[in-house]
């Protein structure tokens, strides 16, 4: 998920500006968190920890695009809207930047940058090493910990031996398809949203996969590495995963 924020001085841009994201925030996985019509508002209340993409007016008072980036979007993404293509070459040189956006905004050009430089290059907080050990609450007596560099998938549709996932209910998988923890209370949403700063990415309504076990797609087809088990990608998620697949690949 990419989680954005919206700085324009101009309500009426704002609101324009996400109405147009709104179309694709499904298909890209597009979370807005919150949109600020000041320079000065958004300094004081913008949290690093909060988003990763930042979309703000270039020519703003109190703070311009690039103070304010400097301000609040240290190793965060960001895209700069402006309506003089004087301002191009100040944009380009001011700061290690996604891109930059025309006024009025253009869904198109929105789509290109998030292909090329922001899907697969987002830097999120979380950091670990092989050793370190995740835990998940399962209810309000029991704990339950990976490792995520060993967890190659989460399912709630395989069988494990012999009976199918009760509602709710997860197995964890790892190298050769073997279960690493079974029977876990928890939803697949809620495990991909505290999942996702390590790379897991959920493809189906009823699957997470680990990204860096990826070996190959066949159109809505996925297999891992070292691992027998296919997957199918789902409709829904099928456009924002298979952009961001070919970005970790390299593919444009």
């Amino acid at each position: 998920m990419i989680r954005y924020i919206l700085v324009d001085d101009a309500p009426e841009t704002l609101k324009k500006v996400k109405a147009k994201i709104d179309t694709i925030a499904k298909d890209f996985d597009l979370e807005h968190i919150a949109s600020y019509d000041s320079s000065k508002k958004a300094f004081e209340n913008i949290n690093k920890e909060d988003y990763d993409l930042l979309i703000v007016d270039f020519e703003m008072p109190v703070y311009n695009g690039i103070e304010l980036a400097k301000k609040v979007a240290t190793n965060k993404k960001v895209i700069f809207l402006t309506s003089t293509i004087a301002n191009e070459k100040k944009v380009i040189n001011s700061l290690d930047i996604s891109g930059y956006l025309s006024k009025p905004f253009e869904v198109e050009e929105f789509k290109t940058i998030l292909k090329n430089k922001v899907i697969g290059n987002i830097i999120t907080n979380t950091s670990f090493n092989k050793s370190e050990l995740l835990t998940f609450a399962e209810g309000v007596t029991q704990d339950v910990g990976i490792r995520p560099y060993k967890t190659y998938y989460i399912t709630s549709s395989r069988n494990y031996k012999g009976e199918q996932s009760k509602t709710n209910y997860v197995h964890f998988f790892g190298e050769n398809d073997e279960v690493i923890v079974p029977n876990v209370r928890i939803s697949i949403n809620e495990l991909s949203e505290k999942l996702k700063p390590y790379g897991f990415e959920k493809i189906n309504q009823s699957t997470i996969v680990n990204f860096s076990k990826i070996h190959k797609r066949n159109n809505n087809e996925l297999t891992l590495i070292d691992c027998e088990e296919k997957f199918t990608i789902g409709d829904r998620e099928k456009p924002g995963i298979i952009t961001k697949i070919r970005s970790i690949f390299g593919i444009k």
